[in-house]
């Protein structure tokens, strides 16, 4: 008997439903740190929304005509403290591309709470049209569910942009099944604000290169396009986010402020592991991506007649071989998550561990890593090992269209 047969035995509806518990939990008590916190910070002492003051300082930024600081840190840093107040000790950079900065100038005009307020109610917009636009089942439910899992919470209670990243990849699948493939490209070019997101789609439209080069071609001429807006509307800036892509971006993980702890991809795992061993950890980090990507080519090989699994296969690709994967953007995964269920809705009993593994992994494994660095030169961050384990059970045992899932090899 195979590991998710034991454990599926186990994960019965009362069990299931500790998540619902969990995760009120953890949306009931950032809601009271807010609230109870001082001025604009919470009782962590971290500014509320965290990482979305980086995005709100930037759209003010560029409202106040001062683009050429969208990547000086000290002006950013003085900005920031002068939004959040003098009790903000850290200072959250903007790092992504410049164009991104356009979507929050108008959000900038609201006061910084407020904003944050409307950016949260937009990521949950974001999330429930993406079930729509995958044609998930009873996306009420699975909209409900969703709000259980950490990388969501962490999107919206982080200010991230990862919801962006999900209803861009949730429109790209729906243009693809309408086959759009210009217009899908097109869509997918906006994920270059982080362009390690475009990286597993890239691969799968080079494979199927003869039957998706519209869609390559959108994706290059939407990029050359935001590219030529960046550089005519904020060139200094432009030049500027060129430069920390070379000499700065590459090494932020080994930065002293740097929360590693929140890094879930091969290069963290390696780093934690490795510490003071950067090359032997990158060179692993980068083999296995390699594999990863060896591995995809035989499942597209195996399911090139069902291009809906290769493209969750493509999603799941980009967080395996992502340098740089905080814990809000496996939110991502939402899309294979339904995509996989509803390609094979006659074996509950496989999905549900896969999808219970990756539940538990992602609530425990930064807190667990935390804890481990405070006592530790080093830490396992679990999640990666049971993302490998997930990822790998679903390639050996991926059940058939129809009937019953067949005895799968043990593990």
């Amino acid at each position: 008997m195979t590991w998710w047969m034991r454990f599926n035995k186990i994960l019965t509806p009362r069990r299931l439903s500790y998540a619902w518990i969990a995760g009120g939990v953890l949306w009931f008590t950032w809601a009271l740190s807010l609230i109870l916190g001082p001025g604009m910070m919470d009782l962590a002492g971290q500014v509320i929304g965290t990482d979305y003051l980086q995005f709100y300082a930037a759209g003010t930024t560029i409202m106040k005509g001062e683009s050429d600081n969208l990547y000086n840190f000290d002006y950013q840093s003085q900005l920031e403290r002068s939004i959040a107040g003098p009790e903000l000790i850290s200072f959250h950079a903007f790092i992504t591309a410049p164009f991104l900065a356009f979507l929050f100038a108008p959000l900038s005009l609201l006061p910084y709470l407020y904003s944050f307020i409307v950016w949260s109610l937009l990521g949950l917009f974001f999330l429930w049209t993406s079930f729509r636009l995958v044609s998930a089942d009873k996306p009420g439910k699975r909209f409900l569910w969703s709000l259980t899992w950490f990388p969501i919470f962490a999107a919206i209670s982080f200010g991230q942009n990862s919801l962006l990243s999900l209803i861009l990849f949730a429109m790209t699948f729906w243009l693809l099944r309408k086959e759009k493939l210009l217009s899908a490209g097109l869509v997918s070019s906006l994920l270059l604000f982080k362009p390690q997101m475009v990286l597993g789609i890239g691969i799968l439209w080079l494979l199927e290169w003869r039957k998706d080069w519209k869609a390559l071609i959108g994706l290059a001429a939407g990029g050359l396009s935001l590219a030529g807006i960046c550089f005519l509307f904020l060139p200094e800036a432009s030049r500027a986010y060129l430069s920390l892509s070379r000499e700065f971006l590459p090494d932020l993980i080994y930065s002293e402020q740097f929360p590693l702890w929140h890094l879930h991809s091969l290069r963290g795992f390696w780093t934690l592991l490795l510490p003071g061993h950067e090359l032997f950890a990158e060179g692993l980090s980068l083999v296995l991506s390699l594999a990863g990507i060896i591995v995809y080519v035989g499942f597209w090989r195996s399911h090139r007649n069902e291009p809906i699994l290769l493209y969750a296969g493509a999603i799941c690709l980009t967080i395996w071989i992502s340098p740089h994967s905080m814990i809000y953007d496996w939110s991502i995964l939402i899309i294979p998550a339904i995509v996989f269920w509803q390609a094979r809705p006659h074996a509950p009993s496989f999905w549900i561990p896969m999808f219970a593994m990756i539940w538990i992994a992602t609530f425990i494994s930064g807190p667990l890593t935390y804890l481990q660095l405070k006592i530790l030169p080093i830490a396992i961050q679990i999640s990666i090992p049971v993302l490998s384990l997930v990822y790998y059970t679903i390639w050996k045992n991926l059940p058939e269209k129809q009937g019953d899932i067949a005895e799968p090899e043990l593990l």
